[in-house]
């Protein structure tokens, strides 16, 4: 599929990659790169309480399911250059009314690990989560991440993007089954440089 095929589920287009809703034909690369790329995440992610196989068709199908609601938004990052699916960023807890936040959590195979593409790929995230909705953005005021301190590599991410660091939760969110520790980082849109953007 080029770009062209995608027009309808296409987000942001940045320099080296671009974001885009998944959508049912997805299923089968989405799948082959997680499970390629499991040694390299499952270091950092929760096993869901369903014990769902977060390398399964099935995990395909709930990211499919909840990709585009108004608590949840999630994008694939793809290569402009082949299309291929490196990673995927998710957009949670999205909270209206006075508080306009949303938690970003986000993943990239390994094999594109180390090269600045989920650096490029947040940047497009943060700039539709501001952009207005006459922009076709969601017009948040804030988003934040949470990160298990000891992963150096997603907090180089956060603060290439322009993300400040907040403070500690202690024992924030289980682990692999151990409760881990997680920084708080955030950004609100007054502060938000459009260099990175």
């Amino acid at each position: 599929m080029d770009l062209g095929d995608l027009k309808n589920v296409t987000v942001r287009i940045g320099e080296r990659v671009y974001l885009r809703s998944p959508v049912d034909g997805d299923r089968d690369e989405f799948v082959a790169l997680r499970r390629a790329s499991r040694e390299h995440l499952e270091q950092w992610e929760p096993i869901p309480p369903s014990g769902l196989d977060l390398y399964s068709p099935e995990a395909f199908d709930r990211e499919l399911a909840s990709s585009n609601t108004e608590r949840e938004q999630k994008w694939l990052v793809c290569m402009r250059d082949t299309g291929a699916i490196a990673g995927r960023i998710a957009l949670g807890n999205i909270e209206r009314g006075p508080f306009q936040n949303g938690r970003f959590g986000y993943w990239i195979g390994a094999e594109y690990a180390g090269q600045g593409l989920m650096s490029e790929a947040l940047s497009l995230a943060v700039a539709h989560a501001f952009a207005s909705a006459d922009d076709g953005g969601l017009g948040l005021h804030r988003v934040c991440a949470n990160v298990v301190p000891r992963n150096v590599a997603s907090q180089r991410v956060l603060e290439k993007v322009g993300f400040a660091k907040e403070g500690l939760s202690e024992k924030y969110l289980q682990i692999q089954g151990v409760w881990e520790d997680h920084e708080r980082w955030g950004l609100t849109v007054d502060r938000v440089s459009y260099d990175h953007c």
